[in-house]
């Protein structure tokens, strides 16, 4: 378990940095026809890298914690489907081009001038794809409590943590002082309280 510890916090370790904009500006100045491939360059990366873990960690015994009852089989399941329907919500309100990389490809930096978006389920979190991402980990664990899934979650909620974290460092140096109105009224994770839609 240490080792797949140790392969989940390199894995989320450089997702973050390579995620920073520091990097992202360095690689701009220094290779200049390179940058408008750096996102989708980066999501394949990602997305390749979580599976080959993924593969690993399938591998492992699966050594149950303990056997979750059937009621609490039924909530897992629920809770998944309820963070896949908070996850695909959440896209809706994504420029889907630019979060694969695609819009990068096709027009450079320009794709990331895009407006602050605060309608749909931006209006009650300002991270709805993270809340469903970890009602969806909770689902997923409570299936097959194993020492391997706990891993996997436990190294999915740091990141969440620590990732929303950078997140909002991105968009304050992004947006300014609208995002800084923006988080005096949404909450960043947790829907604690209902606000109007705001104008973007």
């Amino acid at each position: 378990m240490f080792l797949l510890a140790f392969f989940w916090t390199l894995y989320f370790s450089l997702h973050s940095l390579l995620a920073t904009t520091g990097l992202k500006s360095a690689v701009a100045r220094h290779y200049p026809k390179v940058a408008r491939f750096y996102r989708l360059g980066y999501n394949q990366l990602s997305v390749w890298g979580f599976l080959l873990i993924v593969h690993y960690q399938n591998q492992l015994p699966a050594n149950r914690l303990f056997a979750p009852p059937q009621p609490v089989v039924f909530l897992g399941y629920g809770l998944m489907g309820v963070g896949l329907l908070l996850a695909v919500a959440a896209l809706r309100g994504y420029d889907l081009a630019e979060f694969a990389g695609w819009a990068y490809v096709r027009r450079g930096a320009v794709a990331a001038d895009g407006p602050l978006h605060t309608g749909g389920l931006n209006r009650l979190v300002r991270h709805p794809l993270y809340l469903g991402l970890l009602v969806g980990l909770l689902g997923f664990w409570l299936l097959a409590p194993t020492d391997a899934r706990s891993v996997f979650v436990a190294c999915n909620l740091a990141y969440l943590v620590v990732g929303t974290r950078l997140e909002e460092r991105k968009l304050l140096q992004r947006f300014g002082a609208a995002y800084v109105r923006y988080q005096a009224r949404v909450p960043q994770l947790l829907p604690l309280k209902w606000h109007p839609a705001a104008k973007s």
